[in-house]
Formats: structure tokens, C-alpha cells, sequence
């Protein structure tokens, strides 16, 4: 069964408030801490305790940076813990390149091509290495763009370095340890008020956290306080791969990550939902875009169709109908996924000449589908498969790859998909 997690960011989203409730919900501190050992950081700890926030008993994960040179000593020890403080700084610079990574403490500052070096060479798993540069590359193309500067120009430094790799290696590791195959979130609370930073004062949320949130849904209370950081954002917004309610699921367990105590009515604590999918593996949610348009030329259909798909939209579907005064026109429909909308809404607005759109979220039964190959005369044809309750109850061929054996050999397609579906059907006997 496919296992998932569903971030509630009720309250907003940091790294640690992340790892925190990870760990909260069942991933062990020592395999966290051996997993971290395989990066080339030194001049940290980390300590997790049960607190209260509100009326949650929640685990709260704080990562401490020693002031010295890899001093470990604890009288040269400085708490950076960062709740829903900054999760990091960073500078802007040239450095000269490394042949390879060093070991990094907190009196040196990273450059993102550094860090990514830096996991690379490590001895994660492949998994967790793939997940940490993607959520890294995403908070470097953020602050990018906030400063005007190239990607390999940005620096992490200090603190924030340490912070940052220790938050997002650990919920990437974490993920892979308790075999988190799909994340899910919810929309992301972000906060109000004034911070302070390198480069000044700035309003919140955090220019970086905003712009990694593009395309993210998103909403604020007026809390004062900064809700979501920079790498809280980038973990939501690289790793999830939708935004909505709750997918279906099985609940296995629940877990609470901590943030700094502070006055309020919303504990400042993210909560996590870890699940198996189950029956869950045959629904999911999407989001339903639907537009009639009855001064649009077929043609303009045609081109737009093309475009939706390649953007990434689930399905598109194009029906005629009667609208007012009994006018021809079309009932745009498209499929997407929650929370990767907003690409497929501005299509539509370039491309046709309506002027407003109907969308909501929708529950989709579906099918668990494979791909299984299928050996002819003329080559191999692959039958796409559905099954529901692990039994098939249907298959079909894929039309490219009816379409090039019927353009190679000049036969009828409807006369090689019956070959195909017989050769499938007498392999599903004999097998």
C-alpha cells in the first residue's frame, strides 16, 4: 500500500516545525541523527522534548549551532534554534569553486552550489539526496530572484547554513525512513507584521518564502508574527505534489512539530498526517476547470487543447453545446492537479476570449493502471491496464504505439488493436 503524508499548516510551516513532527509522529532520533552523520557538517546538535502549545503535547526540534570553529564545548554553545524565526540568512557574492565539499561549520558561509555538492558527495540515499537539492534549488532560484543576482551566486551563511541543510536533509531523510511515497498539503498560512534581516527590514511573509510560494495556494491571518519561513515553504512547495483537504487514507499516525512559544489563539504547531492509501490508491482530488465560450473558433480549440496538455493539465475535454438564444458553443472542462492550477487558468484567459472561469474541487474514482508490454509480428505494443480491487476490469492498446506499428506496416489500426487485445488476452490465460 502507498504510504502518504498530509502537512496541516494550520499554523504555518518552518523546517524544524517540520523535522519536529516527523519525529513526533514516529521517526526515531537516532536513525535521524546517523543519516545527518553522512554530511560533511560538524558544529551542531540536535535536541527534541515534548512541550505544550495550546492544547497540543507536541515535539519541539531545535538545532544548536556552536559559535566556534567545530567547538562543541558547551560553554561556546549559542542556540539558533529558529521556530518560526528566519530559517536563514544569506549574502550574495563570488567564491572560488572547490574540488570538494568541506566540512561545513557555523563560521563559514555556503553557496548553493556548495551545499548541493556537499549532499551530493555524501553517502545519503539517492532519494534523499534527489529530494534535499530540489527543495534547496528551489529556495536558491527564490532568493535569486528576490536579490537580482545569479543562482550560484546566493550564500547561506553562518547560522542559516547549518540550519537549512540540517531542516531539509532531515524531513527529506525522514520521509525516506518512514517510506513516505506521496506528500500531500494543505493551503499555507502565512502571517503579517514587520521582520528584521541581513539586508533589513521587510515585510511578512519573507520575500524568498512569498516567492517560493508561487503557484502554491495560500492564506494570511493577522498574527504579527511570521507564520512560514523561507525553507518552511520550500519543503511544502517542492515536495508536495498537490494541495487541497485531506486525501483518502488510512490514519497510522499523527504528529505534532512545535514552533516557538508565543502568545496567540492558534498553537504555533504543525501537525502531519501520515496514512496508507488503500482503497485511497484508487481516488485522489483534482481541481475541475470548466468555462463555456461560444465566440471561440474550433481551430483556437484545437491549439488550446495541445497547450493545456503540455502544460501539465490531467485531462481536457471539449463539448458542444446550446447556450443562451441558442447559440453554438463549447463547455471547456479540464483536470488538474490541486494546487498546480493556476499555469492551466492563465491559458485559458490568453487563448479564448472569455472573461470568467468556474472551478472546484472534485473527488476522482480511478483506476490502479499499469503499463504491460505486448509482443506481436510487428513489434511490441504496450496495453495499458486497469484494475479495481486487483482484479482487471479493463485494458486498451496505446494509441502511439498503435499509430506507428499502423504507419510501419500499413495495416488497418483497428485491425492491429484487435491482434494486440488477443495476443493480451491469451497471455492473461496462460500467465
Amino acid at each position: 500500500m502507498k504510504r502518504i503524508l498530509y502537512l496541516d499548516a494550520f499554523s504555518g510551516i518552518s523546517g524544524d516545525m517540520f523535522l519536529g513532527a516527523l519525529v513526533d509522529a514516529g521517526l526515531p532520533l537516532e536513525p535521524l541523527l546517523k543519516g545527518l552523520k553522512a554530511l560533511a557538517v560538524e558544529g551542531y546538535q540536535i535536541s527534541a522534548q515534548k512541550v505544550y502549545r495550546g492544547p497540543f503535547h507536541a515535539t519541539r526540534l531545535k538545532v544548536h549551532v556552536n559559535s566556534g570553529t567545530g567547538n562543541r564545548s558547551p560553554g561556546n554553545q549559542h542556540d539558533h534554534s529558529h521556530g518560526h524565526g528566519h530559517s536563514h540568512s544569506h549574502d550574495h557574492g563570488h567564491s572560488p569553486p572547490k574540488s570538494a565539499p568541506e566540512a561545513v561549520n557555523p563560521a563559514t558561509e555556503r553557496s548553493y552550489r556548495t551545499i548541493v555538492q556537499l549532499i551530493r558527495s555524501s553517502s545519503l540515499p539517492e532519494r534523499v539526496q534527489g529530494l534535499a537539492i530540489r527543495v534547496f534549488t528551489r529556495l536558491g532560484e527564490a532568493e535569486a530572484r528576490v536579490h537580482g543576482v545569479p543562482l550560484d551566486e546566493v550564500h547561506f551563511h553562518e547560522v542559516g547554513a547549518v540550519d537549512s541543510i540540517v531542516d531539509i536533509v532531515g524531513a527529506c531523510f525522514g520521509l525516506y525512513y518512514l517510506d513516505i511515497e506521496t506528500v500531500w498539503c494543505s493551503p499555507i498560512t502565512l502571517g503579517t507584521g514587520l521582520a528584521k534581516g541581513a539586508h533589513g527590514t521587510f515585510p511578512l511573509p519573507a520575500p524568498a518564502a512569498l516567492e517560493v510560494l508561487k503557484g502554491v495556494p495560500v492564506r494570511q491571518r493577522d498574527t504579527g508574527f511570521e507564520l512560514c519561513t523561507p525553507t518552511g515553504a520550500a519543503l511544502a512547495a517542492s515536495l508536495a505534489s498537490g494541495f487541497g483537504t485531506f486525501p483518502p487514507l488510512r490514519v497510522s499516525s499523527i504528529g505534532y512539530g512545535a514552533g516557538d512559544d508565543r502568545p496567540g489563539e492558534v498553537p504555533n504547531v504543525l501537525r502531519v498526517v501520515i496514512g496508507e492509501s488503500g482503497e485511497a490508491r484508487e481516488r485522489d482530488r483534482v481541481v475541475q476547470i470548466e468555462a463555456n465560450l461560444d465566440d471561440a473558433s474550433p481551430q483556437w480549440l484545437g491549439y488550446l487543447q495541445e497547450q493545456l496538455l503540455a502544460a501539465g493539465a490531467l485531462d481536457v475535454a471539449i463539448t458542444p453545446v446550446l447556450m443562451k438564444k441558442s447559440r453554438p458553443g463549447h463547455l471547456l472542462t479540464v483536470l488538474a492537479t490541486p494546487g498546480k492550477e493556476a499555469v492551466l487558468e492563465d491559458l485559458i484567459f490568453q487563448e479564448t476570449p472569455t472573461f470568467g472561469l468556474r472551478k472546484q474541487e472534485v473527488e476522482r474514482v480511478i483506476l490502479a493502471r499499469d503499463l504491460v508490454p505486448v509482443a506481436t509480428p510487428w513489434g511490441e505494443v504496450r496495453v495499458k491496464v486497469g484494475r479495481r480491487g486487483g482484479a482487471v476490469v479493463t485494458a486498451a492498446p496505446e494509441y502511439e504505439d498503435l499509430k506507428k506499428l499502423a504507419q510501419s506496416t500499413g495495416q488497418p489500426i483497428k485491425e492491429l488493436s484487435r491482434r494486440v487485445m488477443e495476443e493480451f488476452h491469451r497471455g492473461v490465460k496462460s500467465g
